[in-house]
């Protein structure tokens, strides 16, 4: 690597293009991704503004033969950043677009989810976003996108239409199905839950226009959570779609919005949203009400804000570890104890540990992961603090092997929180339909064709050469 430790150095090669050096007063601000489990100390900080700063920063780095990480929100910040690295903080592409007449969203990769979602409910719209409304836009649906509308409308990623990115050469590209260009035709089904093959700086997709919204979150003392937790698997073959909802053991904070007898102790959360289906939304809550009188119940009418509140997500920045599974259908008669496995409560065991249930029939765009692999998602969390990773990951790791036999055969990459050990979903599958002129094309052959330096390091997605 020949990157320039001197900062007139360095903006003499950037140009117009903002960069932070270690030792500068913004260095620490600029390496502090949302997942403070992860040391963040790259060579520089590149804060790009526009689509050209990007392209600019990647022909930089590849004279330098620098390796190149992105960034937004730093959510999905999964391994160690050292000093051969040139990180580029995307958070400053966040111009959200709305195309009412059309129902789709033109939205600059820095982007998070809640100002996409306050943006297109003003035009009585929404977008598949997930349980956090701080997750970054571009990671969340490159990932897949599983959130309170997976059931009724799928994953985010399968309404995906268009990306805007830079691949390794530094040149810009627009990867789409008709795109002229049969790599950005493959392209496109990469970004849709799989592996990025470039730097995306505007995602475009459809919006749904939501029916009558009812959402909750409901807590019992985890002494109930036996029947509550077989009263939520009992219900869901009644269920419609419009309904998506997630069982958890959660370890409540010793503060905060909750009762004082729940405060500092492990509850059973319920979390749900039924879009349109009030009916179902009455059943569920009486079969699960039936079964232990819950101390907190927020049930009623709900608006984007709500549904970024009712998954009880931190409210801020955190150390976090986790992992997580697609299950196939047997998950709902062992939910019992695959939420007991994780050790929700104890001094060494996780922080959470939820069954999530997304089975859908919803149409979607092909790509690598636009529709979910298995009826429910099992998703384990714990404190990445030192003193407890050692601990969290054990916990983790006996929750996963727990549900080993109901796995569906896809990894959850998404939900590997600080875990570089990530291998690509799918290494050896094709990405292009057969009506393409494009031969079969792999995962990483498409990523080396787009990036012949080898020049990206995308979190949460093995290195090419592996597969």
């Amino acid at each position: 690597m020949n990157m320039p430790t001197d900062a007139t150095a360095l903006a003499a090669l950037m140009g117009s293009v903002p960069v932070v050096l270690p030792g500068a007063a913004r260095y620490d601000e600029a390496t502090a991704p949302d997942n403070r489990a992860v040391r963040q100390s790259p060579a520089a900080v590149v804060l790009p503004r526009s689509e050209a700063d990007v392209a600019q920063a990647v022909t930089v780095a590849r004279r330098l033969e620098t390796s190149v990480v992105v960034q937004a929100s730093g959510h999905g910040a999964a391994r160690p950043l050292g000093a051969a690295e040139l990180l580029i903080d995307m958070s400053g592409l966040a111009a959200v677009r709305i195309d009412a007449a059309d129902a789709v969203a033109r939205v600059g990769a820095g982007a998070v989810r809640g100002e996409v979602q306050g943006a297109a409910e003003a035009h009585g719209l929404l977008g598949l976003a997930g349980t956090s409304p701080s997750v970054g836009v571009a990671g969340y649906t490159f990932g897949g996108g599983v959130g309170w509308f997976t059931r009724p409308y799928g994953l985010a990623a399968g309404k995906l239409r268009t990306v805007r990115y830079v691949d390794g050469t530094g040149r810009i590209r627009r990867a789409s199905d008709d795109a002229p260009d049969e790599l950005d035709r493959a392209a496109i089904h990469a970004f849709r839950g799989g592996a990025p093959v470039g730097i995306a700086t505007e995602l475009e997709f459809e919006l749904i226009r939501p029916g009558e919204l009812i959402a909750g979150h409901l807590l019992w003392p985890i002494d109930r959570a036996e029947a509550v937790i077989a009263a939520w698997a009992a219900v869901l073959p009644a269920l419609s779609e419009a309904i998506t909802s997630t069982i958890a053991h959660l370890q409540l904070p010793p503060e905060g919005p909750f009762p004082p007898e729940l405060l500092g102790a492990p509850v059973v959360h319920l979390s749900f949203v039924s879009d349109g289906d009030r009916a179902g939304a009455g059943a569920l809550r009486a079969a699960v009400c039936a079964a232990g009188e819950p101390v907190v119940d927020s049930t009623g009418p709900a608006d984007a804000a709500r549904l970024a509140q009712i998954h009880l997500d931190p409210p801020g920045p955190v150390a976090a570890v986790g992992g997580g599974r697609w299950l196939t259908a047997g998950a709902a008669d062992r939910a019992v104890e695959l939420l007991g496995a994780a050790r929700v409560g104890s001094p060494d065991g996780a922080l959470m540990a939820e069954l999530r249930h997304v089975a859908s029939s919803a149409p979607a765009r092909p790509g690598v992961l636009t529709t979910a692999p298995g009826p429910f998602l099992l998703h384990v969390v714990g404190s990445g603090d030192p003193e407890r990773r050692a601990a969290t990951a054990a916990a983790v790791g006996a929750a996963l092997a727990a549900a080993a036999d109901l796995d569906a055969g896809v990894d959850a990459i998404s939900f590997r929180e600080a875990d570089p050990d990530v291998a690509p979903y799918a290494p050896s599958a094709s990405l292009a339909p057969s009506a393409l002129p494009l031969p079969s094309l792999a995962l990483g052959d498409l990523a080396r064709r787009l990036d012949p330096d080898g020049l990206f390091r995308f979190e949460r997605v093995a290195p090419v050469g592996t597969d």
